[in-house]
């Protein structure tokens, strides 16, 4: 028997197939023929730890303990990059280190060890924006570059050279947002700008491919806030904790249902610890945010949750090697695959 293709059914963190005999398999999410593993990990790249750091730090899915661990380290030592991935590879975009960075990484999947190559720019240096991705484009949307900005930056998979260019705009201009995608559209969801007050709930939504125009405001989170970290499944975009001027670190988790097209995300469940600047991963049944900062600090712990999640609260599971925030997260999920 042949298997061209297994989709519909959820295996991605399945870690051994040793028993499966591969040789007839031409498609199972994200397994090499002949393989005797699935390779899904997340990855957080770059970040601050008390100081900027360079490293790019995997933990393997399913991660129910453990800490992560550092395979490699991205072209600059940079903090307030952000991360949005194909099905081949992952990329680390922007940030700062004594001005605006604009410089792109890329690093290919499984990523074991050494350095992510610096494959191209954004077209003007950002940072403390937000990313999402179709699975044919990447997106950096918002940010700061000497004042709030609306620009939306694409860059075209597999992005092996060149500038990511700005393609459109967010209905606001905002820095930190928090981010998710479906297969046909990728959401802002909250942020920061000067106009009072400052803490936003806007959603915002673009249509993939998006070449031109203005995302539309198309609802809001129950909570103004900022700083937030975002992860989705193939139903529902998630945004985990975040912060609130004059209340401080947040611990809400606010759930929107794909396609959100208006309304008002739910408040349902809540983060074990109140964080901001953490950020978030996923497999198509878990979400996962790390690090991020606190009233204590910044903090290592990784947090999960596991999807359709309706309500409760996200389990601690383990750490990364470092207590960091301000970091680019990446998971290696397959898009497509996990869509069907």
């Amino acid at each position: 028997m042949t298997i061209d293709k297994i989709g519909s059914i959820n295996i991605p963190d399945i870690t051994k197939i040793d028993d499966i005999n591969t040789s007839n398999i031409s498609y199972i999410f994200g397994v090499n023929k002949g393989s005797s593993a699935i390779l899904n990990y997340g990855y957080f790249a770059g970040g601050n730890s008390g100081a900027r750091i360079s490293s790019i730090e995997r933990i393997t899915f399913p991660f129910d303990s453990g800490t992560g661990e550092v395979v490699g380290d991205i072209s600059l030592t940079r903090d307030s990059v952000v991360g949005c991935n194909s099905s081949q590879y992952g990329f680390v975009m922007g940030g700062y280190i004594s001005t605006y960075q604009s410089t792109i990484d890329r690093f290919e999947f499984p990523f074991d060890s050494g350095n992510a190559s610096h494959v191209g720019d954004l077209s003007t240096g950002k940072y403390i924006g937000t990313s999402f991705n179709s699975s044919q484009h990447g997106f950096y949307a918002g940010g700061y570059t000497t004042g709030y900005t609306s620009y939306i930056y694409r860059l075209e998979f597999p992005f092996n050279s060149g500038t990511a260019n700005v393609v459109g705009n967010l209905a606001y201009s905002m820095f930190f947002p928090g981010s998710c995608n479906s297969s046909t559209h990728g959401y802002t969801i909250s942020g920061y700008n000067n106009s009072a007050p400052p803490d936003k709930s806007y959603i915002t939504r673009i249509a993939f491919p998006f070449n031109s125009g203005t995302s539309s405001h198309v609802g809001n989170t129950s909570i103004s806030m900022y700083y937030s970290a975002g992860c989705n499944s193939s139903t529902h975009g998630y945004t985990l904790a975040g912060y609130l001027g004059g209340v401080g670190y947040l611990k809400n988790i606010e759930r929107i249902l794909f396609p959100f097209n208006s309304g008002t995300a739910s408040h349902n469940a809540n983060v074990g610890v109140a964080i901001t600047t953490q950020q978030g991963v996923n497999t198509s049944i878990y979400g996962y945010c790390a690090g991020g900062d606190s009233t204590e600090g910044r903090r290592s712990q990784i947090q999960r949750i596991a999807f359709p999640f309706d309500s409760g609260t996200s389990s601690t599971i383990g750490n990364l090697s470092t207590s960091l925030k301000n970091h680019a997260s990446i998971d290696n999920t397959d898009f497509v695959s996990q869509f069907i």
